[in-house]
């Protein structure tokens, strides 16, 4: 089934405080330009301290390209530099309790779906692309988009603590989701899939089943051998998680890794 809008957003948002997910318009980003583009570094006139004794910038300033200069970036005063700027709408991604206290927050830009071939797509809006996060179409002001995490950049926190910025809120389940993209973008998921060896004969429990409070997940013993198999209830969505002895399981079951296909 397509991800919907209703499944996704938040219709009564509580606009006290931001939160995870939230999917923000008009924050300022700041791109590092690629190696082969030289920054343009931004020298005080005349020489002196990048800032005055009150704290405020020199009126006039020298542009020097970094690489003909042999105190580039040595400087303990700091540099200025001229960068590329825009505003855009993004998506937070950090935890909504960091927004409390934390200075900088990690934001990942949003884009809309033009342009992203059918097959990318169809992935996109299964939520099952390595890098994004599908935001479902939602009138006029929300076109169908994603979030792209190989651009996240951080922002101070002030840009984030005006609620007329918010466009849109994501739903528990879609905040799940968020999560999910970013733990399996940053690091390897919790637990084993079929994808996976046995590293050992052990108990193991579906993690997708036991979350999904399906009362017959139980743990089963698996043999080491192979890769691990499908789960017997929600198959190839299989999250194996090695569990103590001393859990009920299947009497006498014994699962063999199952060989993988390719």
């Amino acid at each position: 089934m397509p991800i919907t809008a209703a499944e996704w957003y938040d219709r009564d948002p509580d606009l006290r405080n931001l939160e995870q997910g939230d999917v923000l318009d008009g924050i300022p980003i700041v791109y590092t330009p690629a190696q082969n583009v030289r920054w343009v570094l931004l020298r005080p006139l005349p020489k002196g301290p990048l800032e005055n004794a009150r704290g405020g910038l020199p009126r006039t300033f020298h542009a020097n390209v970094d690489g003909g200069l042999p105190t580039a970036w040595n400087r303990q005063d700091g540099e200025l530099v001229m960068g590329s700027a825009s505003v855009y709408r993004v998506v937070i991604l950090s935890r909504s309790c960091n927004l409390d206290w934390k200075k900088h927050i990690q934001v990942a830009p949003v884009y809309p779906v033009e342009g992203v071939d059918d097959i990318s797509l169809r992935c996109l809006r299964d939520n099952n692309n390595a890098f994004s996060f599908y935001l479902p179409p939602d009138g006029d002001d929300m076109p169908e988009g994603y979030a792209d995490l190989s651009q996240v950049s951080t922002v101070h926190v002030s840009y984030l603590r005006r609620t007329d910025h918010l466009v849109r809120r994501l739903t528990g389940r879609a905040r799940t989701a968020l999560q999910d993209v970013v733990a399996e973008y940053y690091a390897k998921p919790f637990g084993f899939n079929t994808d996976d060896a046995v590293p050992q004969r052990a108990l193991y429990r579906c993690a997708n089943c036991f979350f999904e409070g399906v009362p017959d997940c139980v743990a089963r013993e698996i043999e080491m051998g192979a890769n691990f198999p499908p789960c017997p209830l929600c198959n190839n969505d299989a999250l194996w998680v090695k569990v103590p002895r001393d859990l009920p399981r299947l009497t006498g079951e014994s699962v063999q890794g199952a060989t993988s296909s390719e």
